[in-house]
């Protein structure tokens, strides 16, 4: 009977075995190390495509929602200006009625007149507020331009308009309120600026209304982003991301593999070498 040296065959075997699990273990460990499924354009191109488009798509509605919260932390920095504002009007006109008691009683009312043209130069000085360099009442806020967002309808806030008076009363003049330029033009000795206060006053509250609207509005268009923004992700990392306890439990497997595929070349390589012994000592 003929002697075969199988060794040689069953080596080559073993090592080509050895190479493919090998690249299988290193694609498992490339995966777990970046965290990624995909780590070029040859293990998924069309899936490394949609990924990257995704996460363009994540980036911009990420984007998006932060210009909408800076909108919307704008807008409620209008509403606390207009607020102030609110209560500044209704101090006054507290200040009108004490006044109006004390010059019935016939005590001074100097105090009065002071602290209400005190409370005048406050109303200035909101009117004039800025915002990151952006002033409250004068610049106006654009949506983003995704098309849901977009839909938002904000309100322009005008509070210098809002303190003043359209001359219809009985002054029969129009009136300032928040301009303390002509401190003997707007005075608690006047006769109606009760009633002109009171309509300021509701003037301002209008504002304030349409003020909170805004705020609201951009939450909502705030929220719908930040949701958008999570299932995009989602939908990214489905396509994208490594499954880390499946990489795991195939690097185990790849690993036993190759260490069974480097103890099969071993025994081969022995069993060559038997032979040859055999051969070259009878």
């Amino acid at each position: 009977m003929a002697l075969t040296v199988g060794g040689g065959f069953n080596s080559y075997r073993a090592m080509a075995n050895m190479r493919k699990t090998s690249a299988l273990m290193n694609k498992s460990l490339e995966r777990i190390s970046s965290g990624l499924k995909i780590n070029s354009a040859s293990d998924d191109p069309g899936g490394l495509a949609m990924g990257m488009k995704l996460s363009n798509e994540v980036n911009i509605a990420s984007a998006e929602r932060q210009g909408i919260d800076n909108a919307k932390s704008f807008v409620d920095s209008q509403s606390a200006a207009l607020q102030s504002a609110a209560d500044i009007v209704g101090e006054m006109k507290t200040l009108k009625t004490s006044y109006d008691g004390a010059v019935l009683a016939g005590t001074d009312t100097t105090a009065y007149e002071s602290e209400f043209q005190e409370l005048r130069s406050q109303l200035g000085q909101l009117t004039g507020q800025s915002f990151n360099g952006n002033s409250l009442f004068t610049t106006t806020v654009d949506a983003s331009d995704d098309p849901v967002v977009a839909g938002v309808s904000l309100d322009d806030i005008d509070l210098e308009s809002a303190l003043e008076t359209d001359g219809s009363g009985a002054r029969g003049t129009a009136i300032k309120l928040a301009d303390p330029s002509d401190p003997t033009a707007v005075t608690l000795a006047d006769a109606e600026i009760y009633d002109e206060l009171n309509d300021i006053e509701n003037s301002v509250l209008s504002e304030l209304g349409k003020s909170a609207a805004n705020s609201s509005a951009l939450g909502y268009a705030s929220s719908y982003l930040e949701t958008k923004e999570a299932n995009l992700e989602a939908a990214r990392s489905r396509i994208m991301d490594a499954d880390i306890v499946e990489e795991s439990t195939n690097l185990s497997k790849y690993t036993m593999q190759y260490e069974a595929a480097v103890a099969a070349i071993a025994q081969a390589n022995s069993t060559q070498q038997t032979v040859m012994e055999l051969l070259l000592f009878p």
